[in-house]
């Protein structure tokens, strides 16, 4: 299963979810971030050096920055709307 790690509120992380949704994907969130746990400690760091969200957990895969995790979904999935055939 996805993970999305990434507070709700970050407007980073709903694209993210979005482009789940959109895709039918089924995702776990965890809460990182302001309010939640601290970006500069723990584990996080070992998932992205910039100590930002979202970072997509996909098995051994880690992906970080929404662009890079919304084009790493859809390609995923190809063929959808979102990745067309032109795009490949």
């Amino acid at each position: 299963m996805l993970t999305i790690v990434g507070r709700e509120s970050s407007i980073n992380v709903r694209k993210v979810m979005w482009t789940c949704a959109e895709l039918n994907l089924e995702c776990e969130r965890q809460n990182w971030g302001i309010g939640f746990k601290d970006v500069n400690a723990d584990k996080f760091p070992a998932l992205n050096p910039n100590a930002k969200i979202p970072v997509l957990l996909d098995g051994d895969r880690v992906l970080w920055k929404s662009h890079t995790i919304v084009r790493y979904l859809a390609k995923r999935q190809t063929p959808t709307a979102l990745s067309p055939h032109c795009l490949s």
